[in-house]
């Protein structure tokens, strides 16, 4: 019923429109709308948010992409580089060479011509830090040169042998240089360009590749795409993609069910049955790749309980003292898996341990560790410094419900803790914009972070290397929790330059076990990436090949279509 509403609303607005003696052709618009659970607060990559990725499916695409069964095909380039193609060689040294060949015509939406150039102008930021806070991941440390060949050839060059040319530190094509090099010229960096805000001052900034255009961003409301006419791909069938922001999965769910909204995604296990319970809504899910998890801040704490987190035995004393399995299947559903490492199973060792719901042993390292209740508070205490958890997350709803009975079991062993449940943008914004975890200013955090599910390689220095704390000297590190493991990441640096497979998985997984001796990183669940569609706007079945990594799940979203008449 409401979704009618919507409908006659427009069609009230196209009548004034026409006794205005304006245009009314926006009332034949087909328009999709996609309910989206975070705004990001810039687009990427100066937002870290996934949520931020993955408005890039609409507007700018890359060189190559993965489907819904992980397998790879091409968008900007002509053919996937390949050692069969000979665009793969590997040098006298052992080293990879990458030859890369754009398709003849590609545009930008502004109508310039996309060349070579801007992909070396990525390369060029890459591998300067001060360009702008982005993550960089490992390309500065494996890329040894970029070498422009013709308008629409280039190739990379690696320092080591690099078997994830594919998926790792790969050439980057997807920014223009011509709107990006004023601001670098102006500023130096490229951080404060209104590429990245789009919003009511900086409306069409945004110049990108793929079959829409961001024509407006109402802070709080929505981003709206309009169909790119310099697109030269599949015309998408709807003219309009409005991206609307519903943080609240309650209310996301309760817009579906009103109309006003034709898609969901990503919501957790426990809403599949309530929507699938929807009139005329057709549900299913992909593999996931996010696992939400319990991130302990060990190195990079400045907080009154620092000396505590850096402590190994309580940081495995907070997780020993959660029943996970029970919270799983209460709060998630039955059956629900717990991951045992950050990393895909698929290169987990056979003999990966987890911590198990031990309170007496967690009690026991507490007061091994000097933490104790003396004066019958129920908090424990050392040297006067109470034993209190500060506890962040995001404002979803699943999320803080795990909180709330995280705590209860943490108070139950003389853990307090204070709940934060804070905006995801806030949560995870960048060191310039103070984001909680950039900044380490937390103890414990619930989030996801996803993995690739394409190599063992977890490119460690990003994210978990020593030297990959945010600081205000170098503000691009990803590391806010300040793990540390040089054993860890010269294994994780050898599984990305190793090439034989089975020597490959016995260096990853041993890196595991590295990364799980450090007891920072504790999974709650594993979540597949769920879909609710109003099958009265769109066709299942031309939604269906989505993306199952981490940021594609609209990578083909120009072939959506309405049902047929």
């Amino acid at each position: 019923m409401k979704r009618m509403s919507r409908f006659i609303l427009v069609a009230l607005v196209a009548v004034l429109a026409l006794s205005m003696g304006i245009s009314a052709a926006a009332q034949d618009e087909n328009i999709l709308v996609i309910g989206w659970e975070q705004e990001p607060p810039l687009l990427t990559p100066r937002s870290d948010l996934a949520f931020g990725a993955q408005l890039q499916n609409f507007y700018a695409r890359g060189l190559w992409d993965w489907d819904v069964n992980r397998e790879i095909f091409p968008i900007m380039v002509e053919e996937i580089p390949s050692p069969e193609n000979g665009m793969v060689e590997t040098l006298e040294n052992g080293n990879t060479k990458v030859t890369y060949k754009l398709r003849e015509g590609l545009l930008w939406s502004d109508g310039e011509a996309i060349t070579s150039a801007d992909c070396a102008f990525w390369h060029e930021l890459t591998m300067d830090p001060t360009t702008g806070t982005f993550q960089r991941g490992s390309y500065v440390d494996v890329v040894e040169s970029f070498e422009v060949i013709d308008d629409l050839s280039f190739s990379i060059t690696y320092n080591v042998p690099f078997p994830d040319y594919t998926s790792q530190s790969t050439a980057t094509c997807s920014y223009p240089e011509h709107v990006l090099r004023p601001a670098l010229e102006a500023d130096g960096t490229i951080d404060n360009s209104p590429y990245f805000t789009p919003d009511g001052v900086n409306a069409g900034a945004t110049v990108g590749y793929g079959p829409y255009v961001i024509s407006e961003w109402i802070v709080g409301d929505s981003i709206r795409f309009e169909a790119n006419p310099n697109w030269d791909g599949q015309a998408p069938a709807f003219d309009v993609v409005i991206t609307r922001f519903i943080l609240d999965t309650a209310q996301m769910q309760n817009a579906l069910s009103a109309g006003e909204i034709d898609v969901a995604f990503n919501f957790s296990n426990d809403f599949v049955e309530g929507y699938q319970a929807i009139d005329g809504v057709e549900v299913f899910g992909t593999p996931g790749v996010f696992g939400d998890a319990l991130w302990m801040n060990y190195g990079n704490n400045t907080g009154p309980i620092a000396d505590a987190m850096a402590d190994k035995n309580v940081r495995i004393a907070l997780v020993a003292s959660i029943d996970r399995p029970t919270l799983a299947e209460q709060l998630v559903g039955p059956g629900t898996i717990i991951p045992k490492a950050w990393h895909p199973e698929t290169y987990w060792p056979e003999d990966l341990g987890m911590i198990e719901y031990d309170p007496e042993m967690a009690a026991q390292l507490l007061d091994e560790a000097g933490w104790v209740d003396a004066d019958g508070d129920g908090i424990r205490e050392k040297d006067g410094v109470p034993l209190v958890i500060s506890f962040f997350t995001t404002d979803a709803q699943l999320r803080g419900d795990f909180q709330i009975a995280i705590q209860e079991y943490w108070s139950a062993v003389g853990i307090g803790a204070t709940l934060q449940p804070v905006p995801a943008a806030i949560l995870f914004g960048s060191y310039l914009e103070n984001g909680i975890l950039s900044t380490g200013a937390f103890d414990v955090a619930i989030f996801a972070l996803s993995a690739s599910a394409l190599s063992p390689y977890a490119d460690a220095p990003e994210w978990f290397g020593c030297d990959g704390v945010p600081t205000a000297e170098d503000p691009n590190g990803s590391n806010g929790w300040g793990s540390c493991s040089p054993e860890y990441d010269a294994l994780d640096l050898e599984v990305g330059r190793t090439v034989d497979p089975a020597a490959r998985l016995e260096l990853a997984q041993e890196a595991i076990r590295e990364f799980v001796d450090e007891q920072f990183w504790h999974g709650l669940y594993l979540r597949q990436t769920w879909y609710a569609i109003n099958t009265s706007a769109v066709d299942p079945a031309t939604a269906r090949d989505v993306g199952t990594l981490s940021s594609n799940y609209f990578n083909k979203i120009e072939f959506w279509a309405p049902p047929a008449a």
